[in-house]
């Protein structure tokens, strides 16, 4: 019995994931800012809520410096607020991956602009994002007011820290 339920779970999520993103864009809701690169949204094209991560950006984890600003200064841009999502892909933890707009602003781009967060190099061809960095960095805005050693991308922060055996 165990067998055929773990087969099941496994054909849902083989399924899920072969599944053609729904839509390109759409309007939502936000409901919760998670972090500094994260959103939970109300999706109004489907009734349901959706983790949104923003494309382009790479905002410092909660425990790491910054990151609590971070999560505010996203929380100022989007918090309780309409904002309109064009998905660019889907993330290898299921969430969606998206470029987020709150009326005009671009809010990816804002907030590298603002320095909260890094133009992740790795998947970016956004010029308005790398754009926001290179304006925060040079004016040492945010993250970029940090001591040099403080200004860590999440992924060499979390290389850099011991690992946890629970």
């Amino acid at each position: 019995m165990e067998s055929l339920r773990r087969f099941a779970l496994l054909c849902l999520m083989l399924l899920l994931s072969a599944t053609p993103l729904a839509a390109t864009s759409f309007d939502a809701s936000v409901v919760r800012v998670k972090d500094g690169d994260s959103i939970m949204v109300f999706r109004h094209d489907v009734g349901r809520q959706s983790e949104i991560r923003l494309a382009g950006i790479d905002a410092p984890e909660l425990a790491q410096p910054w990151g609590i600003q971070a999560r505010s200064a996203l929380r100022r841009l989007v918090a309780d607020r309409k904002v309109r999502v064009e998905v660019t892909d889907r993330d290898r933890y299921g969430r969606l991956v998206g470029k987020v707009w709150r009326g005009r602003v671009y809010v990816n781009a804002a907030m590298t602009q603002s320095g909260d967060a890094w133009a992740f190099r790795r998947y970016l061809d956004d010029r308005e994002i790398r754009s926001g960095q290179q304006q925060a960095r040079a004016a040492r805005r945010g993250l970029w007011s940090l001591p040099p050693d403080q200004q860590l991308p999440p992924a060499d922060w979390r290389a850099s820290r011991p690992h946890r055996r629970d």
